[in-house]
């Protein structure tokens, strides 16, 4: 396909079609959230996602992603619509998120910035950081938190800031390895633009909307790393792509059943000694950061804190609101409350079903993209694209299931969203493979 080609009426169309969706899935997570009822909300909400894999497929199929994104000189490379764009969602979003800071101590309303704040306080003071909170926050809780989740908030506490900005900071951090992949495309200025100004509206409307998530978690924190993640694969940066995955594992269990598609893809699409390394250096990197300094002085841990989690989950499922039904479950994100509502049984048994094809749906889902990948007509898709694809379905369907869909977990899946509008929109250079070429993998 030549470059004209390339912009066809039918790959407009696509990228015109992928852009409305993830608009629309944004503006039901916002604007729109749960107005459409009780169950249909979130059903439709994922749908929406689901759709949007599906185009976005649809939009990248046979399309050629250069083998590198390559930087350009400064005054060739068309920085300044990816620049401003950057500077102007900059200058939107951080007087309001100086309002949501001042006007919300998160104390008052989550135990998650100040069993953070333990944690740094521990690790600076030279004590055991992973050890039962009851001390410090008056009640028992096992220290849950992976390393990732709370070890950059070292920082802060060293130099005396709101924990809150640094989780910004992150967010910032992976929003720049997007500005980089947009720019990097090469599209005319008014593209480069939109593409841009995404991320930035999209953290306007959850300010706006649920300023909450930037007020009392650490989210974004967790949605940077994810963002420089996909940039990673993206450019590719096989150093970013090793940082980036093991910031991802040790922040959240949440992307255990992706890790083993990607590298299968890497095996077949690129190299099957980078793909080797790639698992190396992420189990190295879970080995030295989480296993050596916690597990191994306390193997017991992981399992009560699994047990933690459940009993949480559990108390959640009963945390009713004026209506009596569980407040987290009917918030217009996940499909939980389908289970509660209309399975049989008492709580535990709706629970315990629900984790069942939590479980399940995921591994159902990782299992039939490799092997769709794998029949697919030669050529293939290319399989960064078709990683991110699938991560971003990946991803929409765990928080779907999750069986206490907190709004702030299910934020990073949206995130990856506008990713999925570059893809679309794809490189100012991409050109279609020979129909007989085929991307094996290389020593």
């Amino acid at each position: 396909m030549s470059s004209s080609t390339s912009s066809s009426p039918k790959r407009q169309a696509l990228a015109w079609a992928v852009l409305v969706l993830a608009v629309l899935e944004a503006f039901q997570f916002t604007f729109y959230r749960n107005r459409l009822g009780d169950y249909a909300s979130a059903v439709v909400l994922y749908l929406t996602a689901v759709a949007l894999c599906i185009v976005a497929g649809m939009a990248v199929r046979h399309r050629v992603w250069p083998a590198q994104l390559r930087a350009q000189p400064w005054g060739r490379g068309r920085w300044w619509p990816v620049a401003l764009a950057a500077i102007g969602g900059i200058w939107l979003c951080v007087p309001l998120l100086k309002s949501r800071f001042a006007g919300t101590h998160p104390q008052d309303y989550s135990d998650i910035i100040p069993a953070i704040t333990v944690y740094c306080q521990r690790l600076l003071a030279g004590e055991v950081v992973h050890q039962p909170l009851t001390e410090n926050l008056g009640y028992f809780l096992e220290p849950g938190y992976l390393p990732a989740t709370w070890f950059p908030f070292v920082v802060p506490e060293l130099l005396r800031f709101d924990y809150r900005w640094m989780s910004c900071l992150s967010l910032l951090v992976g929003l720049i390895g997007y500005w980089v992949v947009v720019q990097r495309l090469q599209r005319p200025p008014v593209v480069a633009f939109g593409l841009s100004v995404l991320p930035s509206l999209l953290v306007y409307s959850i300010l706006y909307t649920n300023g909450d998530i930037f007020a009392i978690t650490v989210e974004p924190l967790i949605v940077g790393y994810y963002l420089l993640l996909v940039a990673g694969v993206l450019l590719p940066s096989r150093p970013l792509q090793a940082v980036a995955l093991v910031l991802c594992l040790l922040s959240r269990f949440s992307l255990v059943f992706w890790v083993p598609l990607y590298l299968g893809l890497l095996y077949v699409g690129e190299s099957r000694r980078w793909a080797w390394s790639l698992a190396g250096l992420g189990a190295a990197g879970v080995l030295l950061l989480y296993v050596l300094p916690v597990l191994s002085h306390d193997w017991g841990l992981f399992m009560r804190v699994q047990k933690v989690y459940t009993e949480t989950t559990l108390g959640e499922w009963r945390h009713l609101d004026e209506r009596g039904l569980p407040l987290h479950l009917y918030n217009g994100i996940g499909l939980t409350n389908l289970f509660y509502h209309f399975v049989p049984g008492d709580v535990l048994a709706r629970l315990k079903l629900a984790k069942l094809v939590h479980m399940a749906a995921l591994l159902a889902l990782v299992g039939s993209t490799a092997f769709a990948y794998w029949r697919q007509q030669l050529p293939r898709t290319d399989y960064r694209l078709y990683a991110v694809i699938v991560l971003k379905l990946y991803l929409a369907t765990f928080y779907a299931l999750l069986q206490v869909p907190y709004a702030y977990l299910a934020m990073v899946s949206f995130f990856v969203s506008c990713y999925l509008v570059v893809l679309a929109v794809g490189p100012a250079s991409a050109v279609a493979p020979s129909a007989t070429a085929e991307a094996g993998p290389v020593s």
